[in-house]
């Protein structure tokens, strides 16, 4: 990026440089001493805890700024993970992370479900760009079927991502997540289509969001957000298709990688309900 040009010199602004062996130590590090503090929510609480939430719950967005390029939306994409003890030392270790980003700047963000409904691990934290990590106290809300949450960390003035509309099929966004513990990864793409995902009995299920951008293991839970810099959907999973001999599809090479998100009506829906706000102990 330019940022000054003056008589025959020419100033370049660096970009920003991400150490992910650095930026996961000293996750591991202080959220460790969260641990020992008893500072953070336990994997087993927050897993307890996260089928008798509310499904949707009423917030005020509040604060919040768009972002519209890398290291905007980058202040608003976290770390999320745990830490355990192996029991043969005293070190505090990362479990695998996922990506989470702030909905409201006293601390509200959102995830997958999927996220805390296995949790494990003594202590959890998100950890911001910086390497500031603030501890996972409690979840409000979440939709199994959706595959969100919606939990609070002890942290204020963060900054939020405001959410948008719905963005219609062929409409260019960007992802920032974790892939595979490369952290603050960017990618860009369009949204594929709408669809609606089939529950476990085959009955019709929510409304899902398919996208273009890249994405892998450790990407659950980050915001995808549109050109203006508004959320419109946010990472889930992905579907892996391949063919082989005989028509086989669980065999052979890979012919397509679908990438399943959840939508923006089901975001909006999670922080819009009536019932109970968000600010309620």
């Amino acid at each position: 990026m330019l940022l000054m040009l003056c008589s025959s010199m020419v100033v370049w602004a660096e970009p920003p440089i991400v150490d992910d062996a650095g930026l996961v130590r000293t996750f591991q590090e202080k959220l460790g001493a969260l641990a020992d503090q008893k500072a953070a929510a336990s994997g087993e609480t927050l897993a307890g805890a996260l089928p008798g939430v509310p499904k949707s719950i009423l917030i005020n967005q509040g604060k919040t700024r768009p972002a519209a390029d890398y290291e905007a939306l980058s202040k608003s994409v976290f770390l999320l993970g745990s830490v355990y003890k192996c029991g043969k030392c005293e070190h505090w270790h990362t479990s695998g992370t996922a990506t989470a980003w702030c909905v409201n700047s006293d601390g509200l963000m959102v995830t997958n479900y999927h996220v805390f409904k296995a949790a494990k691990g003594e202590a959890w934290g998100v950890c911001d760009f910086n390497g500031q990590v603030h501890p996972v106290k409690e979840i409000l809300a979440g939709n199994e079927a959706e595959d969100i949450a919606l939990f609070r960390v002890g942290a204020k003035d963060l900054p939020a991502l405001p959410v948008g509309p719905d963005a219609q099929v062929g409409a260019d966004i960007h992802i920032v997540s974790h892939p595979a513990g490369h952290c603050f990864v960017e990618t860009f793409g369009q949204v594929s289509r709408y669809f609606r995902k089939p529950l476990p009995d085959m009955t019709p299920g929510p409304v899902m969001m398919a996208v273009t951008a890249d994405y892998a293991r450790g990407s659950s839970g980050a915001p995808v957000v549109n050109k203006a810099g508004l959320v419109v959907g946010m990472v889930s999973n992905t579907q892996t298709i391949t063919y082989g001999e005989k028509g086989k599809q669980d065999e052979g090479p890979v012919q397509m990688v679908i990438r399943n998100c959840v939508s923006g009506a089901a975001i909006r829906s999670l922080i819009s309900s009536p019932a109970k706000s968000a600010s309620t102990p």
